[in-house]
């Protein structure tokens, strides 16, 4: 058995790692394992809403991606069937630092992020799978699988950070509440000169039957092109139709290069709880949500960042392990009632069928375009991300200071306020 730590981390995307780092940053000890060999660079998130960006920069890892990804103001929106085309760019406003969304690879930043991490301490294992653990009343011990044969790992605490199909959710016997949507998103990247279509860097395409949200990847022309499917027709020839629908994406254009691509169902789940006993859950392990709108890896950033200085609190003696619950009930609420309805708004939208409330979603979006404070309201959307995804729109924030946390990010020592 290796030397005990803190906390025990289980997965090395995004999530897992800004959470390690953040965690290492308050002081605490740290090990993340994860079941692949390296950090997996498959078509997922890749657009970082300025709500994000706060994180980013705390921790001291934005202007390295600022290098590696670029900056984005403008948002397309396309209904073709109406010969619509308009966009909108956000505009700065006063009391938010930030007037740009960063397109980076979400493998680009966990990459960062475990630069940094392991410079502190953290010491990251790939090649490990989780297969159980057992539970003590201060410690849990987990058991692994890697070539090197089987290995335990003790630590105070196990974060689930695993995805939508976590391990330590279902050895937890957490339940994922919700439901599954009908449609199989395909998500692809690919190097074509979308913009000589007239297409923005960031994009919605709006259609009943051929939606698509659409964005540049890096400087290099690699963007991702990401559509919806009948989940009933076979997954193991999604590869097959992708040229298929290139055809309409692409307005009949050839000259383009499939790079990658992956399919995934989507979810509109959450876990019974984000707290049991010694386990704590983050990202898609804690709630998933169709990727609509990008709210997905956002919220799911945000849960993982409010835990890591919670449970720093708690390894240091400042908080009861109390908080937790309160923890779990505040981002499941976040979830249901603020990511659940907007990422669900944003995909009824982009494939509504019914003629005449398309026809309003045109007026909705034409009045915005005309708008001249559109930018300034999208910038607010994208800062807040509705709201009460930030934790000053939560409760806490709002509560008594003696009945809350407030996560305060210009102390990454940890202090609780």
């Amino acid at each position: 058995m290796s030397d005990p730590t803190d906390v025990l981390i289980v997965g090395a995307g995004p999530v897992g790692m800004l959470t390690a780092l953040a965690l290492a940053q308050t002081g605490a000890s740290v090990r993340v394992l994860d079941k692949e060999e390296q950090i997996i660079n498959s078509p997922r998130a890749a657009v970082y809403f300025p709500s994000t960006l706060i994180i980013l920069e705390e921790l001291g890892i934005l202007d390295e991606l600022n290098e590696i990804g670029f900056r984005n103001r403008d948002f397309g929106t396309h209904i073709p069937e109406f010969d619509h085309h308009s966009v909108v760019t956000t505009e700065p406003i006063e009391g938010i630092p930030y007037d740009y969304q960063l397109h980076a690879g979400q493998h680009d930043v966990a990459r960062v992020a475990m630069e940094h991490a392991r410079k502190l301490g953290v010491e990251v294992l790939f090649g490990h799978e989780v297969h159980g653990y057992e539970e003590y009343d201060d410690r849990i011990v987990v058991m692994t699988s890697s070539e090197e044969g089987e290995q335990t790992y003790e630590a105070k605490w196990l974060v689930g950070c695993d995805g939508a199909r976590s391990t330590v959710r279902k050895l937890a016997g957490i339940e994922f509440e919700g439901h599954t949507w009908p449609e199989r998103f395909v998500a692809t990247n690919v190097k074509f000169p979308f913009q000589e279509l007239g297409y923005e860097q960031a994009n919605f395409v709006c259609d009943p039957v051929n939606m698509a949200v659409i964005a540049q990847l890096d400087r290099d022309g690699l963007w991702r092109c990401t559509y919806m499917e009948d989940s009933s027709l076979p997954e193991e020839t999604y590869e097959d139709r992708i040229h298929q629908r290139y055809e309409w994406f692409m307005q009949g254009r050839k000259d383009y290069e499939l790079v990658s691509s992956s399919p995934y169902m989507l979810h509109q789940r959450a876990a019974e709880t984000l707290h049991k006993g010694r386990v704590l859950l983050a990202g898609d392990a804690a709630h998933a949500t169709n990727p609509c709108g990008g709210l997905g890896l956002t919220s799911g950033v945000w849960t993982g960042i409010v835990l890591a200085d919670i449970l720093g609190a708690v390894l240091r003696g400042e908080e009861d392990e109390e908080i937790f619950d309160r923890f779990s009930d505040e981002r499941r609420r976040v979830f249901w009632e603020v990511v659940t309805p907007a990422a669900t708004e944003n995909k009824r939208m982009l494939q509504e069928q019914d003629m005449e409330q398309r026809k309003k979603d045109l007026a909705s979006i034409e009045a915005l375009n005309t708008d001249p404070e559109s930018g300034a309201l999208l910038m607010l959307f994208a800062y807040k991300v509705i709201g009460d995804v930030l934790r000053e729109g939560s409760r806490w924030a709002d509560a008594d200071p003696s009945d809350r946390v407030a996560i305060n990010f210009k102390d990454r020592k940890g202090q609780i306020h």
